[in-house]
């Protein structure tokens, strides 16, 4: 017996009209490029990353703001996934541990981060 799922198309009576940042294309790949240099995935997960596209999200997200606003809007959906991809991997006090990095950096971006610290601490405080 065979047995299909049917999703609706849940935007084709979307009353909202789709507004982009026009400043999408130059932001999100400064941010993207910005990631990148952090080498913080492997090749295979590099090229996951950027099909992801989390500059277009964030572009749509916040069609109206400036340039500058953007980029932090780019920057932090990066942050959120370099933290999702090391914590998919890591057990309970893994994810802590990379959570307690992270608050650090945001809490104090004046300190340089340790020695042999996961490279989301550093990519964080920037």
């Amino acid at each position: 017996m065979s047995r299909s799922l049917r999703l609706p198309d849940t935007l084709s009576r979307w009353p909202y009209p789709r507004r982009i940042n026009p400043a999408y294309e130059e932001v999100s790949a400064e941010s993207a490029a910005w990631l990148r240099s952090f080498h913080a995935f492997s090749a295979e997960k590099q090229v996951a990353f950027d099909k992801c596209k989390f500059g277009l999200l964030a572009s749509l997200t916040y069609p109206d703001v400036d340039k500058d606003h953007l980029r932090a809007a780019c920057d932090l959906m990066n942050v959120f996934f370099v933290f999702d991809e090391q914590t998919d991997i890591a057990d309970t006090a893994r994810t802590r541990e990379l959570a307690d990095i992270v608050i650090d950096a945001v809490r104090h971006p004046e300190r340089p981060r340790p020695e042999g610290e996961p490279v989301v601490g550093e990519i964080t405080r920037q």
